[in-house]
Order: structure tokens, then sequence, then C-alpha cells
């Protein structure tokens, strides 16, 4: 059965916002990253994406795959510095927000080739359409990656403005997907 629905509505996409918000918030405020004190903060980060997944899968929602991407990030650094495991601890501290972009890149991988929704992250009956816009994303994660990791000792211009483009990038693909007939 094809499908009409194609954006989630704006509240599914904001929701799903919380947990790395509340991760990062305080350390684009300070211009850069304390992951030695963040361990509490990456924790609590981590575990509201359970919540939050859940709502926005119970309310028949489609998961933004580059927030499922900075999910994986959330939990594999919260298990590093929980755990402890201190090679993952120096390698997460030096790879600062481009660490994020790995997970991204990693769930935008799996999901452009296997999630019937693409890397896009949006129900649309248009399947070549999803993988052009699935490969498309791909590549600027991939740019976005790259950028993150040359300016990663900027908090800002390495985390911050790579993200905020990525996700507005995604949610202009979604918008302007082509209408189902």
């Amino acid at each position: 059965m094809a499908t009409t629905t194609v954006a989630n509505p704006p509240w599914a996409e904001l929701v799903q916002l919380v947990p790395i918000v509340t991760l990062a918030l305080p350390f684009i405020i300070a211009g850069k990253i304390d992951f030695e004190r963040a361990g509490t903060a990456l924790l609590l980060a981590a575990l509201l994406t359970l919540p939050v997944s859940a709502f926005v899968l119970a309310k028949g929602c489609v998961l933004n795959p580059i927030l499922v991407g900075t999910a994986l990030w959330l939990w594999l650094a919260a298990v590093a510095f929980r755990a402890p495991l201190p090679g993952l601890v120096a390698v997460l501290s030096d790879a600062q927000g481009a660490g994020l972009f790995a997970g991204v890149l990693a769930i935008g991988l799996v999901s452009t080739f296997a999630s019937p929704q693409g890397f896009v992250g949006c129900r649309h009956p248009n399947r070549a359409w999803l993988a052009r816009a699935s490969l498309l994303l791909l590549l600027l994660s991939t740019l976005a990656l790259g950028w993150s990791w040359a300016f990663r000792q900027n908090i800002r211009l390495g985390g911050g403005l790579p993200f905020i483009v990525l996700n507005v990038a995604r949610r202009m693909l979604v918008l302007r997907a082509p209408k189902p007939v």
C-alpha cells in the first residue's frame, strides 16, 4: 500500500532534538566540549533518546536518521565515559563533534540502503526519489564529517554549523519531495 504521508509534522522533528540540545547547549555557549566532565550529561542525553524516540514512533511519525546517528554517538560516548573505556574516551575527545558526524554517516549508510524511508527519513512512494535524495544527503554527511574534523577545535564551527546545515538540508529535501501521485 503506497502512502501519501511525506513529512513529519514540525513538532515531531523538533522533539527529536531534545536529547542533543540538552547536551550541546552548554558546550555551544562555552565554545568548547569538555568531555572529561561530560559523563553524566552524556548519559542523560543518551537516556532521553529512548522516550523521545518511543513517543515519535508511537505517534506514527518517522525518526530523523540524522538524529538516530546522533543518538548512536550519544550512547557510544555515554558508555565510554561511564564504563570507563579510556581508549574510546581519548578517541572521542580528540574527534570532538566529528564523532557525532561519524555516527550520522554510519546510520546514513545503513538507512540509505536498508530503510524504506531512506536516509531522508520520510515516507514516500517514489523509491527513485528516496534513493537520490538519500545519496545526496549521504554525500552532504560525508562533507559535514570532513568539515567537522577540520574544525574540530571550534565546536560552533565544527559541530553546531554542520549539524544545522545537515538537518536543514534534510528537512528541505523532505519538504520539496515530489508530490505523490
